[in-house]
């Protein structure tokens, strides 16, 4: 089991990632092809969020990811009275 499957499939759909790079000060959009050593950067699908590092590791990318999403779920818990 790993924490994404902490998170409901409406979350994850509702709060999809668009993972980015950074090469020569420029952000650019990661495709499957790229190899190599980049920063990383993420902008959520609802509009409301992205990470700004400037070009943090993937791992820690991913992890504020994973807390925006939980916080998603949390708030929608909430809102339904759970």
């Amino acid at each position: 089991m790993s924490l994404n499957d902490l998170i409901r499939p409406e979350i994850m759909k509702a709060h999809r990632a668009r993972w980015f790079v950074w090469a020569g000060g420029e952000k650019i959009p990661h495709t499957a092809t790229m190899r190599g050593l980049w920063g990383y950067d993420v902008t959520c699908s609802c509009g409301g969020w992205e990470s700004k590092t400037g070009g943090a590791t993937r791992g820690s990318v991913a992890d504020a990811l994973w807390d925006h999403r939980y916080s998603a779920q949390c708030q929608a818990d909430r809102e339904a009275g759970e």
